[in-house]
């Protein structure tokens, strides 16, 4: 018996835990990774956002406990007990009864509670878009500051083999006497500060996806490449269309109207706080010396009025009122605020924009220059300072443009946020 026992425990512990198992949700990396598939893995795994659909739960089980009001309450109960006494007959006493009570009126306080549950469930919603749209706005901000360390990276190691090209240059003119020594040391050390560069580069790659694997909320992932974005942003939406998107979509902007209303709902509430109950009951019983020895029922219709609460409703009526101006004020505050953010998210993408072409510029002027000198050095006429001014020109282009790009891309993404989502 005791082995039948054990068997049985064993197996119901495994199917516990594979069962748990099959409740972890794996995380699939594949690669390259695109920003699509980094914010559906922050959907998932972000602790934000699975801690804001359970409050939309909880809102949703208060919705249901005052709905429970309005239901049919049934309870039964049975007692059995036996008494000896020498001063009394010794006997069995049974007892069973079963009552039901129903709420008939409360002169409307239960359904300002369903109205305040209500309105709560949908703030918890319109809270739960907000930490989603700060989430997004995280990993799309990760995601293009690790893409600006990946091309950093590349521009790093396409200097290092311009050094390189340079130090070969410089000593094959050396070994036919062409050029003084100095040419090739300059090419070394200028080689050295490259290497440099690059072992730097990849410590900032790094640093980057750590920041984009906590934005998605992952605390461990394997090595991935992200998929590059190259391309700009085409937007051509006046910025009073963006305004009256962001007025129209903010969640947290809804949730502060929610708030109101709440509070509104709340002042109602108050006001009936000695408002008359109507309930009906009805009750059976049966038992006695025997469980069916005897058995009675009663119906009834109980009538409750509050006289005096020593000033607790009108107090209470006080404290909704003065919740309600707390309520409207910070609306009023927070829509001033929305009207600030979007004007500044829209002029810096405007201006993103504008230093992107300029940045463009910059990278073909200097691949030109870089080229003028490196062609003068092949012909005798410059020298390996000169050129490595140029290549360090062209690295600064280079990078300043990826991160006009970059910049350019976070900026839409907070202009994106401000506004609550897709800017239409």
């Amino acid at each position: 018996m005791k082995k039948y026992v054990f068997l049985v425990l064993t197996a119901f512990l495994c199917m516990c835990h594979s069962t748990e198992g099959l409740s972890e949700e794996k995380i699939i990396f594949t690669t390259p990774l695109s920003l699509e598939q980094c914010l559906a893995i922050a959907e998932v795994h972000h602790p934000n956002l699975k801690a804001s659909r359970a409050k939309i739960d909880v809102a949703d089980s208060q919705m249901g406990q005052v709905a429970s009001k309005e239901r049919p309450q049934v309870d039964v109960s049975s007692s059995y007990s036996r008494q000896e006494s020498s001063a009394a007959r010794d006997g069995d006493t049974y007892s069973t009864s079963a009552g039901i009570s129903q709420l008939i009126t409360d002169a409307g306080k239960t359904k300002a509670e369903k109205s305040i549950a209500r309105l709560k469930k949908e703030s918890a919603s319109q809270n739960y878009k907000t930490i989603e749209c700060q989430v997004q706005y995280n990993v799309k901000k990760t995601y293009f500051d690790a893409l600006e360390a990946q091309k950093d990276l590349e521009v790093a190691e396409e200097t290092l083999n311009l050094y390189t090209l340079l130090l070969t240059q410089a000593q094959a003119f050396y070994d036919v006497g062409s050029v003084p020594k100095y040419d090739v040391t300059t090419a070394e050390v200028e080689q050295s500060k490259a290497r440099l560069g690059v072992v730097t580069a990849k410590t900032a790659i790094k640093k980057a996806r750590a920041e984009l694997n906590n934005a998605m909320g992952v605390t461990e992932a394997p090595e991935y490449v992200l998929k590059d974005v190259e391309e700009r942003v085409s937007f051509s939406i006046p910025f009073d269309e963006v305004l009256k998107t962001a007025l129209r979509k903010r969640a947290d902007l809804l949730a502060s109207e929610i708030g109101v209303k709440a509070a509104k709902e709340s002042i109602r509430l108050a006001a009936k706080g000695n408002a008359p109950e109507v309930r009906a009951s009805g009750k059976y019983a049966i038992g006695g010396s025997h469980p069916t020895e005897d058995d009675n029922w009663s119906v009834g219709v109980t009538l409750q009025i509050p006289l005096y609460d020593g000033g607790l409703e009108g107090e209470k009526i006080n404290q909704a009122r003065a919740e309600l101006v707390v309520a409207e004020g910070e609306e009023e505050s927070l829509r001033s605020d929305v009207r600030k953010e979007v004007e500044q998210a829209y002029m810096e993408f405007i201006d993103s924009d504008e230093v992107l072409a300029v940045a463009q510029k910059t990278v073909q002027q200097a691949e030109e220059n870089l080229t003028i000198a490196q062609n003068r050095y092949k012909v005798g006429v410059g020298s390996p300072i000169e050129v490595a001014d140029a290549t360090e020109k062209f690295k600064e282009a280079k990078q300043g443009y990826w991160s006009a790009l970059y910049s350019h891309h976070r900026s839409w993404a907070a202009l994106e946020k401000v506004v609550g989502g897709t800017v239409e």
